[in-house]
């Protein structure tokens, strides 16, 4: 089993004594090359799929923009338009709530247009069960060379993984399957 290397940070950002973990990635694949991978041992051209590929998305793409969840690949990703807007409480410097955010207040100015994106659960499970972790300080010298495994369990949505949406403030649930709207 593959090992995925990671390392420990402060967050600064919310003060002194929190911790995360942080994957250390091994690089960036571009579009060709995993079609390369993806055709070895196969009849298949690199450059046939990434053209399949390529129109595919153009049809997520025109099915998205008219509000639609789109699935790329098999119970894997599902893509869908996301609207970035909030009203919230306004509060003092102490906390204190000075202003109580009311629907009638709520308007899209500000607001942006994202594009969401989860995982499903299944391959989320999938990945929890086949993935080992190792960490590595910030020079990329090994610092514990234990697995640290799921038990086969869906991973808890935080992070980047599961079924977190990719978008910050994103909805989308992490559903196997896109909702009915």
């Amino acid at each position: 089993m593959a090992k995925v290397k990671y390392t420990i940070k402060e967050n600064t950002k919310v003060g002194t004594h929190s911790f995360y973990a942080m994957p250390v990635p091994n690089g960036t694949l571009d579009f060709m090359e995993v079609c390369e991978e993806a055709c070895e041992n196969t009849s298949i051209e690199p450059s046939l799929m990434r053209a399949a590929v390529t129109e595919y998305m153009k049809a997520v793409k025109r099915n998205v923009l008219k509000g639609f969840r789109c699935a790329l690949g098999e119970q894997f990703i599902y893509v869908y338009p996301n609207l970035e807007a909030s009203l919230k409480d306004k509060k003092d410097a102490q906390g204190n709530i000075i202003e109580v955010a009311k629907l009638e207040d709520f308007t899209l100015a500000g607001a942006k247009s994202r594009l969401g994106a989860t995982v499903s659960k299944k391959y989320s499970a999938q990945f929890a069960a086949e993935v080992s972790w190792q960490r590595v300080d910030a020079s990329g010298a090994v610092v514990e060379d234990d697995d640290i495994t799921d038990n086969g369990d869906t991973p808890a949505p935080s992070g980047g993984g599961g079924n977190t949406p990719v978008n910050p403030g994103g909805g989308g649930g992490g559903d196997d399957e896109p909702d009915e709207n």
